[in-house]
């Protein structure tokens, strides 16, 4: 039987609980902040371009704000996988930070092309429309969600082999994964697209589990 794996050490751990809940609360005060500005609801992938328009066109600011919250909410991410990289580099997952940040990077990647259309819209063709909204979705969406279930199922797997978490932890993570890897489906499957915000919320809810247990996890240590 594996030993169990020694939790980062310092303050990593508990600016892992305060960057796992930035993570999920800055991506829940999307809609009710940015929707304050709106005066109605975002076009879906496909719409017509004329349609992406005059929704970009009408709601600049709800537009920035809600690139503001998403960049913050991955950075809030990005921090939380910091904090979880040297346990995982510990256990030979050293593949797996990388991973998280990509995913980070997707998103950031969305909210430039989402500030990126709202400047270019008013003089943009209806095929830059299109394009820039389409890349805008898949990046902030199917890349974004995909790339963290399977850093948020690999990190499961390997410190719960580890026995860093234990097993209402690992298998929380499996099925959080599992939803947002899923995801991907989305691609050829139109109600498939259930699984991103399924997979993405639980993955988020996952990472402070997950810090809160590492944190516990030192503070026994550190007595």
């Amino acid at each position: 039987m594996n030993a169990p794996t020694r939790a980062p050490s310092h303050s990593a751990p508990g600016v892992g609980v305060l960057a796992a809940i930035g993570f999920l609360a800055a991506y829940l005060a999307v809609g009710p902040v940015s929707g304050a500005f709106v005066d109605r609801p975002l076009p879906l992938p496909g719409s017509p371009a004329s349609e992406v328009a005059a929704f970009y066109v009408a709601n600049p600011t709800a537009v920035w704000i809600t690139a503001a919250l998403q960049i913050v909410s991955v950075a809030c991410f990005a921090v939380f996988v910091a904090a979880l990289a040297p346990a995982l580099r510990a256990v030979g997952a050293a593949w797996l930070p990388p991973v998280g940040y990509l995913s980070t990077t997707a998103m950031v990647v969305s909210s430039a092309l989402s500030g990126t259309l709202a400047v270019l819209v008013p003089s943009a063709s209806d095929t830059t429309v299109a394009v820039l909204r389409q890349a805008n979705f898949y990046a902030g969406g199917v890349a974004n969600v995909v790339l963290l279930g399977l850093f948020v199922f690999g990190s499961a797997l390997v410190l719960g082999r580890e026995r860093l978490f234990g097993k209402p932890t690992r298998w929380f993570g499996f099925v959080s994964g599992t939803f947002a890897l899923l995801s991907v489906l989305s691609l050829a499957i139109y109600y498939a697209n259930l699984f991103l915000p399924v997979g993405r919320v639980l993955s988020m809810i996952w990472t402070i589990v997950a810090a809160v247990v590492v944190f516990r996890r030192v503070k026994a240590e550190n007595r």
